[in-house]
């Protein structure tokens, strides 16, 4: 499941080869649009951030795509607050999502 979501992070087909690509996809941008969120009780958040906080502990790469895991290492050095980063990475999966929409149209 973490090498779909790998592929999935930097996947740029609407027709992919992987059976699962297009609903990691969607996880992805349900994340973006949710407006309960995660800490409000939905389960598809709940999901998404269960993989990639596992993703994350078990990343050895500097340069992944995977939401959220690169700012495992830049929070390091860079002491952002959870906020902070919280924000970022939301708009990190905006942009994604805004890629993937305009591919697959």
């Amino acid at each position: 499941m973490l090498d779909l979501l790998v592929h999935a992070s930097q996947c740029r087909f609407s027709h992919c080869q992987y059976l699962n690509c297009c609903k990691v996809n969607g996880l992805i941008r349900h994340g973006i649009q949710c407006k309960i969120r995660s800490s409000g009780g939905c389960v598809l958040c709940k999901k998404m951030w269960y993989l990639l906080q596992l993703h994350a502990r078990a990343c050895k790469q500097s340069e992944c795509h995977v939401p959220r895991c690169r700012f495992r290492f830049e929070r390091t050095s860079t002491g952002e607050s959870n906020s902070q980063q919280r924000a970022a990475v939301m708009e990190m999966m905006r942009q994604r999502a805004a890629e993937v929409a305009s591919s697959s149209g």
